[in-house]
């Protein structure tokens, strides 16, 4: 699982709207493939470790970073039938996906017969989905103070007559998960002041 949690770290900042992901197959002790989410969010990071393990798959276990999707709003089947169809034989993932086209995708898989672990490493994998899930319960994407500029998906933009909020919630429409205020920034204080910076790691 820590595998899987520092592939998705790779590609942190770069998967939005969707989050960072990351799989590692494992077969008999040997780690058969790996994948982490692509560039804005496709393929899936299941897609690419099992398509990188071709018939290998079947029999594997399948750590994961979160959920696999139930369904796409593509059309195009789900992560959770990928795995099915692969006859992998057990998912191990650190935490559920509350999107509506993931969640269910624990239920498909067990339904298929497939033995789900959830839970394993999820406070070091909580980063990893926090400002994923912000985003789906508030509209709002995670704000950080932070000098680093790896990680984010953008730099924090007020535009002009806008006021705080509405600039965070506009950020959240454009699909943006997590967002960065430099230190030096013009707006931090007025950010503070209206209770909208969730982490200070300045």
């Amino acid at each position: 699982m820590r595998q899987a949690i520092a592939l998705a770290y790779t590609q942190l900042g770069r998967t939005a709207p969707n989050p960072a992901v990351g799989c590692v197959l494992v077969k008999n002790d040997i780690v058969v493939s790996t994948g982490a989410t692509g560039q804005g969010g496709h393929p899936h990071a299941e897609q690419i470790a099992l398509e990188l393990a071709g018939d290998k798959a079947q029999g594997s276990t399948a750590y994961m970073t979160l959920e696999p999707c139930h369904s796409r709003s593509s059309g195009a089947p789900g992560c959770s039938d990928r795995l099915i169809n692969a006859g992998v034989a057990r998912v191990v993932a650190a935490s559920a996906d509350p999107h509506p086209t993931a969640m269910d995708g624990f239920a498909k898989l067990k339904a298929a017969g497939i033995r789900v672990d959830i839970g394993l490493c999820r406070a070091e994998a909580f980063p990893l989905v926090e400002g994923f899930f912000k985003l789906l319960n508030t509209g709002r994407p995670l704000m950080v103070v932070d000098a680093a500029q790896q990680g984010y998906d953008a730099e924090f933009t007020m535009n002009a007559g806008e006021s705080p909020g509405d600039a965070v919630l506009r950020l959240g429409r454009e699909g943006l998960t997590r967002i960065r205020i430099p230190p030096s920034s013009p707006h931090l204080t007025l950010l503070r002041s209206h209770g909208l910076i969730d982490h200070d790691i300045s």
